[in-house]
């Protein structure tokens, strides 16, 4: 973990009035409120911690047969579900594939470092609350997201029991440690969340866009608790959300994160995307993955989403691929990278409606949305059976969450009836020549919808218990080279 003595990288949108002007800009030690606030900001805005390569897992990204083998190399233990994703085929360890744990750990010290230490700061006291209550914030989303790559699925049959992840809440230092139980994960994110609103209701200070407020705060409630399948609460936190709320249109002629969208309620990750399909000097650059052609036909042509969420690109040939835009700045956002947003709280609530066969409410719910995602809604066709409501929340989840934080991974692996994907690698040589395909299966009740531990962690804590997973070996049809 970092040491608690810092070297800020400065984004001008991140500092703190005074904090700058006050103190050594290469060794800041934290002794106002200011100074707590431009901690948390800096360190979780400028470098979230995302699994770089979630969306590749998923059925949103195919590979593009023509590129070469080398070209898509990089991807491919996450692509193929490898049951080692930072040991290559060759042999060769990948170093920074499985990053995601240790700076997500890294955030969790500095929030466990503001919140024991933030009471005794220089300030008064509706800042301590505030940046108190967004450490709670940020370390319970931090905990979520671990728990979601590295913690088994919630069952609420074994939950008391199934390996989640090492859960600390101080700033002690610990050699080795043991993990704790997906249950014992979620009891500690809804603590934090319940305690992160209290502090941040109670601060009544009014902040931007980049800091987490409370109705922040019950959006990621309401997603916890649709997780965890606990249905009423999830309507209850979401409803909050909705009546503080509002929708805005979708159009691909501005960006839809803006600081004058009310639908946005909190937006971070503001820099070093991970996909960028457009240079600083606005030339396309070269990607060997890109949407899957079944993701883009879900979309209707009156859809709005498909155009404000993608670029379609020819490859040379006449046929377009299409690339997400939201990682594109000055295309889909203006602000950060990922964002939590009321659209969302309209899916949650509309989900867990249907999975209470309450048909009406979540086709109700899910009018609303549609009314400022399609130029004309009127075209939508609305399910009336339970069962097929259901299904088609969870498409337009899809629809409107895909290539967003971990969104499209985190659903697959809760989904009850997971789909089982396959993934096709095509092998290039360098000299363009295809040499065969190689298909990859991921198993509806697949073990490798969890990652492994890092194998860095399990070499310096060798008590800490992997996670098991298949081997991936894949069909081949290799191809005849007549010379």
């Amino acid at each position: 973990m970092k040491k608690l003595l810092y070297t800020l990288i400065l984004v001008p949108f991140f500092g703190c009035s005074g904090f700058l002007d006050e103190v050594d800009q290469d060794l800041l030690v934290p002794e106002k409120t200011d100074h707590y606030a431009a901690l948390l900001l800096n360190e979780f805005n400028y470098q979230y911690p995302i699994f770089d390569q979630i969306d590749y897992m998923t059925d949103n990204m195919v590979e593009d047969s023509k590129m070469t083998t080398l070209d898509k190399f990089d991807q491919k233990t996450t692509y193929t579900w490898q049951r080692e994703i930072e040991i290559d085929e060759e042999g060769n360890e990948i170093t920074y594939i499985n990053e995601a744990w240790q700076y997500m750990y890294e955030d969790i010290a500095i929030a466990n470092y503001v919140i024991e230490l933030i009471d005794d700061a220089m300030g008064e006291q509706s800042e301590i609350d505030q940046v108190k209550g967004e450490a709670y914030f940020i370390r319970a989303l931090s905990y979520f997201n671990l728990l979601n790559l590295y913690g088994q699925p919630f069952n609420a049959a074994s939950a008391d029991v199934d390996l989640g992840v090492p859960l600390r809440d101080d700033i002690g230092v610990e050699e080795t440690y043991n993990r704790n139980t997906v249950a014992e994960g979620y009891a500690l994110i809804e603590a934090d969340l319940t305690e992160a609103r209290q502090l941040l209701e109670a601060s009544g200070l009014t902040t931007s866009i980049w800091h987490p407020g409370v109705a922040a705060c019950d959006l990621l409630m309401s997603r916890v608790k649709l997780y965890q399948q606990e249905w009423s609460e999830c309507i209850e936190y979401a409803g909050r959300v909705i009546a503080s709320g509002s929708l805005s249109k979708v159009s691909a002629s501005s960006p839809f994160v803006d600081t004058s969208n009310k639908e946005i309620l909190y937006s971070y990750y503001a820099t070093n995307p991970v996909f960028s399909l457009y240079d600083s000097f606005g030339k396309v650059q070269e990607y060997s993955y890109h949407a899957s052609k079944e993701l883009i036909n879900l979309y209707d042509d009156e859809d709005n989403r498909k155009d404000a969420f993608f670029d379609a690109i020819d490859d040379g040939t006449g046929k377009y691929n299409y690339f997400t835009l939201k990682y594109q700045k000055g295309s889909y956002t203006s602000l950060g990278f990922a964002n939590l947003r009321v659209g969302e709280a309209y899916l949650n609530r509309a989900e867990a409606y249907a999975e209470m066969g309450d048909v009406a409410s979540a086709v109700s719910d899910m009018k609303a949305l549609h009314a400022v995602r399609y130029s004309d809604p009127s075209v939508v066709s609305y399910p009336t059976d339970a069962a097929e409501v259901l299904d088609f929340v969870l498409t337009d989840r899809r629809k409107e969450l895909c290539f967003e934080d971990h969104h499209r991974w985190f659903d697959l692996r809760r989904m009850a009836n997971r789909p089982e994907i396959k993934h096709v690698f095509t092998l290039i040589n360098a000299s363009g020549a295809k040499l065969g395909t190689e298909t990859y299966t991921l198993l509806s009740d697949d073990p490798n919808y969890t990652l492994p531990i890092p194998l860095k962690e399990r070499e310096n804590n060798p008590l800490i218990r992997n996670n098991e997973r298949y081997e991936k070996i894949p069909t081949i049809d290799e191809e005849i080279i007549i010379p």
